[in-house]
């Protein structure tokens, strides 16, 4: 006689066939089939999927105990966390003082003759910018400087010839309000500290008002555009989270100095002879919130 037992738990099933030769009656044969079927179902079915959900429970609690790196949050000690905190994403405000040099100051030098407070303008600039990461050590830096510069040599006692006749006097003095756009990266040297060094590119908008009377030339106005190059160093002073205030000093120097592309309306007509351009001292102070994007923090770590 041939009888089989069949195991079924969820969709699997799992048929075993024995083989026996037993010589029986065919009503025997019947109860036997009937009792092998009632002990499957009630013994051999609950065994099978007790050890089935015995192993699928296990794999769910494996499962559940890896790691999830989606939810790990970007603490300043976290497992994402960057070495240095200046380094992200950040958006700063600043006041600034500032000092002017050029064609309108004493001998054309900046301190030639000591501080010269008329080339002063404190609390003259307002301070715009917005960082990104840019590697692990340094920034991308975006920013807008908008203030007000003026300068005056109306004292200097310099022999000029003006119209046949030799006189001793400055140019004259001249006051402009002007916007400031400029890129660059700003480096961190120290890997915890937030020292930086900073390099970029701008260009310089401003509307003059001048006044060149004693060279016989007429106050008037003027918009001059000029390239400008602006070098900086700072540090950055944690004070809370994503908090910092920043102390910095940069000048920015123009790239020419040409009628229509100048800081203090001086050459007032164009020349073919380059000169060096003017410029501005400025002490900055900053304020800075910033935060780190997660995925920029894993590529940073690993």
């Amino acid at each position: 006689m041939h009888f089989f037992e069949q195991k079924i738990c969820g969709n699997k099933k799992n048929v075993v066939l024995l083989h026996a030769q037993i010589m029986m009656k065919p009503v025997k044969r019947i109860f036997i089939l009937a009792f092998i079927a009632l002990f499957n179902a009630t013994i051999a079915v609950p065994e099978a999927c007790a050890e089935n959900a015995g192993q699928a429970q296990g794999a769910r609690v494996a499962q559940y105990n890896k790691p999830v790196w989606g939810k790990k949050t970007n603490r300043r000690t976290g497992l994402y966390s960057i070495k240095n905190k200046s380094i992200g994403n950040a958006v700063t405000f600043g006041v600034n003082a500032m000092y002017y040099y050029g064609d309108v100051d004493m001998l054309d030098q900046a301190f030639i003759h000591g501080f010269q407070p008329q080339n002063l303008s404190f609390g003259g600039a307002l301070y715009f910018g917005y960082s990104h990461q840019l590697g692990n050590i340094a920034n991308w830096r975006f920013s807008v400087n908008a203030g007000y510069l003026h300068g005056n040599d109306s004292t200097r006692q310099e022999t000029r010839t003006i119209g046949g006749q030799t006189i001793k006097a400055g140019k004259g003095s001249f006051s402009s309000i002007f916007g400031e756009l400029a890129a660059g990266i700003e480096i961190y040297p120290f890997p915890k500290a937030g020292f930086y060094v900073y390099a970029g590119l701008g260009v310089n908008v401003s509307y003059i008002n001048y006044d060149f009377s004693k060279y016989k030339i007429p106050a008037g106005s003027t918009v001059s555009i000029l390239p400008m190059l602006p070098v900086e160093i700072g540090y950055n002073f944690y004070i809370a989270k994503s908090f910092f205030i920043g102390l910095s000093l940069s000048v920015h120097q123009g790239l020419m100095d040409l009628g229509g592309a100048n800081l203090d309306a001086w050459p007032l007509e164009k020349t073919s002879k380059f000169q060096w351009g003017d410029g501005y001292f400025q002490i900055g102070l900053s304020f800075s919130y910033r935060w780190h994007n997660c995925e920029t923090c894993r590529i940073a770590k690993w």
